[in-house]
C-alpha cells in the first residue's frame, strides 16, 4: 500500500462578530487587525434562497482594512445579520493563502463566491517540489459551519511511483 505524503495546515478562526460598517470592523477586529495583514476570512448573512446565517463569502485580503470597506458597502450592504470570522494561519504559510482560499471555497461552495466554485486555483492543484502540493486544512477555533478538515485531495495532478 502506497502513501501520500502532505501538509497540514491550521487555520485558527475568531468568534463571528456583528459587522455592518467599517468602523464596526476596526472596533470588534483591531486587536487582529494590528498582528499582521493577510487574513482569510468568512462572511454569513442572511440569504434568499439558503436561508438565515449562512456562509456567503471566503476571501483572503492583504490590505482587509480597505477590502472590508468594499465589501460593506458593496454588495453585502444589502445583506442581513452579517457576521464576519477572520482567519490566521502559522507565519511560515502565509504565502499559501491563495491555495487555501481555493481549498475551502471549492469544499464549501459559499453563495457569492465566483471563483473556485468548481475547481481550486490552478496553483492549487500542481504538484511542487515543497510539498507535493497536497493539503488537509484543519479549521480551528470558532469556524462556524466549515468543515473541520477539508482537502485538496480531488484535484491535485499527483504523480504516482
Amino acid at each position: 500500500m502506497k502513501t501520500t505524503p502532505y501538509q497540514e495546515i491550521i487555520i485558527d478562526w475568531t468568534a463571528s462578530e456583528k459587522v455592518n460598517s467599517l468602523n464596526d470592523f476596526k472596533s470588534k477586529f483591531g486587536n487582529v487587525l494590528e498582528q499582521k495583514t493577510d487574513f482569510l476570512y468568512q462572511i454569513y448573512g442572511d440569504h434568499p434562497v439558503y436561508g438565515r446565517n449562512v456562509l456567503l463569502y471566503i476571501g483572503i485580503s492583504k490590505q482587509i482594512k480597505g477590502r472590508m470597506n468594499q465589501h460593506l458597502k458593496g454588495i453585502f450592504s444589502y445583506v442581513h445579520n452579517k457576521t464576519i470570522s477572520i482567519g490566521q494561519v502559522d507565519e511560515k504559510y502565509r504565502f499559501k493563502l491563495e491555495k487555501l482560499e481555493s481549498i475551502l471555497i471549492a469544499n464549501h461552495k459559499p453563495a457569492f463566491n465566483k471563483e473556485y466554485l468548481h475547481n481550486l486555483d490552478s496553483s492549487a492543484m500542481q504538484v511542487d517540489t515543497q510539498d507535493d502540493g497536497k493539503i488537509i486544512v484543519i479549521n480551528n477555533g470558532e469556524y462556524g459551519c466549515l468543515q473541520t478538515s477539508c482537502t485538496n485531495f480531488w484535484w491535485v495532478d499527483a504523480k504516482v511511483d
